[in-house]
């Protein structure tokens, strides 16, 4: 990295986002997906099997679930913490909240704004606008030497996490710590891939890559002639009603974002503005409901597009989104990566998170199972070793619903810092 804030305050906020970053870049594969976590929650920690909890019960289930993390743990009170849960089980939905979080607050769901690019970029190929197998080069700047077109990063290299690209550009100088991705522009991208060049290497292998993801929704954009925001909207969710997911945000929607908070349960400032050419990677905003619809739209795309206009985007939603889902290589053993999403062969879901320095997500879903679920976090949770808060929700649900022995939501490991903010409450697990 070039330079950093020279503000103390300033230094801080860019840390936490280099802790985020560098936790997702570092090992490729932490962006919430709890099935493939080599650190299984202990056998003591589940709790007995149940009879398979149907969704018009779970409410009560969850309720006993969340009973000690709400009166002593994570959302407790005078942490400003809140969890909002969305599960949809054979079109049939329901919307859970705990803590400080309510139905209709807005979270910013970071790494899941990945799933929408890869959205975007098959809707563009079934509408005969992109292929997949396009180098990303002219579409961006057809100026740069071409090399050779064997070896060109293509849209399809770049939605998969096999560019070659790094996590993050080595050129990124970020002026303003609330938002260090907001002033990286269309000069810093030309000059990193003057020096980077834009060959993939040989043997090319998954390398998880926010700045590839966004490289890919800003070459989107640029071949629709729009900017992201307005892409996604027009193709994604417009037509599937998501009006709460933006990357700006309405006066009223403002209202609605809840606080979010640090590692250390500290209410943190975490930047809601543009994120420049990285908006596609990390900068959506939404709320439980509109990631139900959206699991539901992955489940059963054609209810979207009844009674659309042939031409509209709409109507091209089921192809867009069974070329969205197919699977383009092994990951590590048991996954496979779609575009974004990652497939864990074991469950047979797709699943991805997110994580920013305020805030956590989950999304999965089961075509298998006809179900998604949806858990956000108003916390930052990356802790070394431990799984991320919202994928045991996550998983727990599932393990009601299915029956199995359930893996215990309040458990806090010993390196979480949230331990020292609950210890000064005399509070504790």
């Amino acid at each position: 990295m070039n330079a950093v804030p020279t503000n103390r305050q300033g230094h801080i906020k860019w840390l936490k986002w280099l802790v985020v970053l560098g936790a997702l870049a570092a090992t490729g594969l932490r962006i919430g997906l709890w099935s493939i976590d080599s650190s299984p929650t202990p056998q003591a920690d589940k709790l007995p099997a149940r009879p398979p909890i149907a969704l018009a019960d779970l409410k009560d289930a969850l309720d006993a679930e969340f009973a000690p993390v709400v009166k002593d743990g994570l959302l407790r009170e005078s942490t400003g913490c809140g969890v909002a849960i969305g599960v949809i089980d054979h079109g049939r939905r329901r919307v859970f909240t705990y803590g400080a979080a309510r139905a209709d607050s807005i979270f910013q769901i970071g790494s899941v704004t990945k799933t929408l690019t890869g959205l975007a970029l098959a809707q563009l190929a079934a509408q005969g606008k992109v292929r997949l197998d396009e180098p990303v080069r002219p579409i961006l700047f057809p100026d740069i030497d071409a090399g050779s077109p064997a070896t060109e990063i293509t849209l399809l290299d770049l939605a998969t996490h096999r560019s070659g690209l790094p996590g993050i550009p080595d050129n990124l100088e970020p002026k303003d710590p609330d938002n260090p991705f907001a002033d990286y522009d269309r000069v810093a991208l030309h000059q990193f891939l003057v020096s980077h060049g834009t060959a993939k290497p040989a043997d090319a292998k998954y390398l998880y890559s926010s700045f590839g993801i966004g490289l890919l929704g800003y070459a989107l954009a640029q071949r629709a002639g729009v900017p992201y925001a307005q892409l996604i909207r027009t193709d994604i969710t417009g037509p599937l009603h998501m009006d709460d997911t933006v990357f700006a945000l309405s006066p009223e929607q403002a209202h609605r974002v809840i606080q979010g908070h640090g590692a250390g349960l500290d209410p943190i400032d975490t930047g809601l503005g543009d994120s420049g050419i990285f908006t596609g990677a990390v900068g959506a905003k939404s709320t439980v409901a509109d990631l139900l619809t959206y699991l539901d739209a992955n489940l059963h795309p054609e209810r979207y597009a009844i009674g659309a206009a042939p031409d509209s985007p709409a109507a091209t939603l089921p192809a867009a989104f069974a070329l969205d889902h197919q699977l383009r290589g092994i990951v590590k053993p048991d996954t496979e990566v779609a575009f974004s999403w990652l497939f864990d062969l074991r469950s047979r879901r797709f699943e991805h998170g997110g994580t920013t320095p305020g805030f956590t997500a989950h999304v999965e879903f089961s075509p298998d199972q006809d179900r998604g679920i949806v858990v956000l976090y108003n916390r930052m949770d990356e802790v070394a070793g431990q799984r991320r808060f919202v994928d045991r929700v996550a998983e727990n649900i599932n393990q009601l619903m299915s029956g199995k022995p359930a893996d215990r939501i309040d458990v806090i490991s010993e390196n979480d810092p949230s331990l020292a903010a609950l210890d000064e409450t005399d509070s504790d697990l």
